[in-house]
């Protein structure tokens, strides 16, 4: 279903921020692992989060429907590259994934539409490996973009019920006004880190 979003300048966007690090959520996210292992990065945009992954020896699935994301994915991740696969899929379009032991969505899964949420956000508990981890971002009912068609945005509650048999490591809400790459913006943002409980506690 096409939406305002159809018309962002994601490559605008791209630009904008070229040179960032790597967002804190993924990299607190990769430490608490002894050692790497498999990871998904849903809607890898521009990469870089995933070259880092793939630096600390993650093999990496990146995903995003912008096949010029993936394009500059797979540019940035250079001989890495031999430890990533990649899919251009839209959430609305997801299918089963593989099991990962990380999965991370930095900023990524408000943009998926509200009709499919429910169906991509189980196909994603289901990639997670018992032991294993989702780190993600949530937007909330007073960002500045709520409401805008095509985005999915959730009530601290809301976010709370959606990890049914994780264990909640680590939630902070913000709530303060702050900067986009568009310029000024209203931020409430739910991050979650959450562990999946394992099979039988050691």
């Amino acid at each position: 279903m096409a939406s305002e979003l159809d018309a962002v300048d994601w490559d605008g966007y791209y630009e904008a921020v070229a040179g960032r690090e790597p967002r804190e959520l993924v990299v607190g996210a990769a430490a608490s692992f002894g050692e790497p292992g498999r990871a998904i990065d849903l809607g890898c945009g521009d990469g870089t989060e995933t070259r880092y992954l793939l630096e600390d020896g993650w093999l990496v699935l990146a995903v995003d429907g912008q096949p010029s994301a993936i394009r500059r994915t797979i540019a940035r991740a250079g001989a890495l590259g031999d430890r990533l696969n990649t899919r251009v899929q839209g959430f609305e379009d997801l299918s089963e994934l593989p099991e990962a032991d990380l999965v991370v969505a930095p900023f990524t899964l408000p943009f998926c539409p509200p009709d499919a949420f429910e169906a991509m956000w189980a196909k994603v508990q289901a990639s997670v490996a018992p032991g294993g981890r989702i780190s993600a971002n949530f937007f909330g009912p007073n960002d500045t973009w709520f409401g805008a068609p095509g985005m999915t945005f959730h009530a601290r509650a809301e976010v709370e019920a959606l990890f049914d048999g994780f264990e909640i490591e680590s939630f902070v809400e913000e709530d303060e006004d702050g900067e986009a790459a568009s310029g000024a913006k209203h931020w409430h943002v739910f991050t979650v880190q959450a562990r999946r409980r394992p099979l039988r506690d050691s």
